[in-house]
């Protein structure tokens, strides 16, 4: 019992959490502007954990396949074409250049593609037409002893399922938040909710990388940012139109 209790106690120790409670907007204003709320906010962690990393790294949604029996995941792969060009575009740091109509313009296309094929890929995972769960299932079919194909110790293959961002979406009224930790040693767990008028987010990771304020921090940062390029083009639109 004392030994179950301080590997217990380590592992809380170890562990390091902190909520981002955003209430800049919420799902009322991402519909306005014409993207999924969801998509929205998880092209939004990209852009704050490429700030975070560095680089964009393996992110996971888990989503939802209710419509089978039985049915619990597929994972919806966040990174995508249009999500890279989005963030590469938006930079490791903010560009302040929202006053320029091509910056601007090109941002929200971009934008707008990225969370597109965020939703599209979503839509195809809900549907069982995700990849993940499939090479899982190959995987299993392996019987013990036999010899694995070459394709699931692939350096890619296993690279593309690290995840170093793993996300997870509940909005409920009754849920003021919650959260789940890191499933990799040198990766964040991001919980999150999106409520009509902000947007609640628990970060976790372990204590040593002190990732959780930075990623917070980010989140607020890049949230913001996206928010100043909707509104200076719609105040630029009200502008034309007088």
């Amino acid at each position: 019992f004392l030994l179950a209790t301080k590997e217990f106690y380590d592992a809380i120790s170890s562990q390091s959490n902190r909520e981002q409670s955003f209430h800049g907007y919420g799902s009322d204003f991402i519909k306005k502007a014409g993207h999924s709320p969801d998509a929205f906010v998880q092209v939004a962690m990209q852009l704050a954990t490429y700030r975070l990393f560095r680089e964009q790294v393996g992110t996971y949604e888990a989503t939802q396949v209710r419509s089978f029996l039985h049915g619990r995941t597929e994972t919806t792969r966040a990174v995508s074409t249009e999500s890279a060009a989005f963030v590469k575009e938006m930079g490791l740091r903010p560009k302040k250049d929202h006053g320029d109509p091509i910056q601007r313009k090109l941002k929200l296309d971009l934008l707008k593609k990225a969370t597109t094929a965020h939703a599209e890929y979503t839509s195809m995972a809900a549907q069982a037409l995700g990849v993940d769960r499939h090479f899982f299932g190959l995987s299993l079919l392996v019987q013990e002893g036999e010899e694995k194909p070459v394709l699931f110790s692939d350096p890619v293959f296993v690279r593309s399922k690290t995840w170093r961002t793993s996300t997870s979406h509940l909005t409920h009224p009754n849920f003021v938040n919650w959260g789940f930790g890191q499933v990799v040693q040198d990766g964040v767990g991001i919980g999150y909710s999106i409520h009509p008028r902000s947007c609640i987010f628990n970060i976790t990771a372990l204590a040593e990388t002190q990732w959780t304020m930075q990623l917070s921090d980010l989140l607020e940062e890049v949230l913001l940012e996206m928010q100043d390029l909707i509104t200076h083009d719609l105040m630029d639109s009200t502008s034309r139109a007088q």
